[in-house]
């Protein structure tokens, strides 16, 4: 799979210690100049992996792990149970962070899940909630703001004075499942979740696609939102996963309209970072590296990015390697969804 080869790969920042078994998918985000915070996914010791993919007994939950840096590419670990399943709606899993400040208060999106992993049907329970924070030591929840549906990998953004949800939705077309992008302007109450339910009921969620699988070869199973949007220059890069159709998850850029979100201007033609390293091709899932934070730190673009649901890694490129890297995007679908 051909691959823009201008990433440097920093390798592993996180490890599983304490009572952890597993820690991947981070979010970062940058307080100030010197200190860096980082939510991660996180899985006590004792699960069972027992099929493939998500096939785990059901002592596998996950909760958010909070780790402290000083530089983009050195944390450590503050604490273990920062945010923790304790709701109905997440009591089986706190997954997948992403961290966006708006005003003075950082909201972390997260997906749900309220059916174990070795249930029945262990889909139904996958949702999109939200918490907030103002100092990672405390955090509210808020509850589910996605649509009432499986869906997962959200994070809100605001730009041009509007707040944003970019969220993964999956569309079956002939019985062929594929992941798609969505974006969905948020309700004005964007922090309360009775405001987001009553906008899902009068919304078509077809109006909401950003970006579905793409006829090449390493998004024709579907694209999936990774880290928050940040804004640049020539408008919202947003680090992104492409999923290939034979599972291969990638990471891979576009750029959006920062006045209109909803306009891809530009977007990479290979990915930008493939698995190759055996922290990246062996784990928990096999062939994922999978990117939950981005942050630009002295003209240089930092992806923090799990590998194969086991461990955190991070990787670098310079900014100007990541715009030559961005060609104007020309839409070309695998299929009418």
């Amino acid at each position: 799979m051909p691959q823009n080869t201008k990433l440097k790969r920093h390798g592993i920042i996180v490890l599983p210690t304490n009572d952890l078994g597993a820690t991947f998918n981070p979010s970062v985000i940058k307080l100030d100049k010197k200190n860096y915070v980082m939510l991660v996914r996180s899985v006590p010791k004792g699960y069972k992996k027992i099929g493939p993919v998500n096939g785990f007994n059901s002592d596998y939950t996950s909760h958010l792990s909070l780790w402290r840096g000083t530089s983009p590419i050195e944390f450590e670990l503050d604490e273990p149970h920062s945010v923790m399943p304790d709701k109905c709606f997440d009591r089986y899993g706190v997954e997948d962070p992403r961290i966006t400040k708006i005003g003075d208060t950082y909201y972390v999106l997260y997906t749900s899940l309220s059916i174990g992993l070795g249930e029945y049907n262990p889909g139904d329970g996958i949702r999109i909630s939200m918490a907030s924070t103002t100092d990672f030591i405390t955090y509210k929840k808020h509850g589910i703001i996605g649509p009432d549906r499986r869906s997962k990998a959200g994070t809100i953004f605001k730009t041009n004075g509007k707040v944003y949800l970019l969220w993964k939705d999956e569309k079956t077309a002939d019985k062929k499942p594929r992941e798609r992008t969505m974006l969905t302007i948020a309700p004005e109450n964007f922090n309360d979740s009775q405001a987001w339910a009553e906008m899902w009921k009068k919304r078509n969620l077809e109006n909401d696609v950003l970006i579905s699988a793409q006829n090449n070869t390493y998004e024709n199973y579907g694209i999936e939102p990774g880290a928050p949007p940040i804004e640049v220059d020539d408008g919202l890069l947003l680090v992104y996963s492409s999923i290939s159709k034979d599972k291969k998850w990638t990471i891979s850029f576009m750029t959006l309209d920062k006045n209109d979100p909803t306009k891809i201007i530009s977007k990479t033609i290979a990915p930008c970072l493939v698995p190759e390293e055996d922290y990246e091709l062996y784990g928990d899932v096999n062939n994922v590296i999978f990117p939950c934070g981005a942050i630009i730190d002295d003209d240089r673009l930092y992806i923090y990015y799990g590998c194969a649901d086991t461990f955190c890694a991070v990787a670098s490129m310079d900014m100007n390697d990541v715009n030559n890297a961005l060609k104007p995007f020309e839409n070309d679908p695998v299929e009418s969804i």
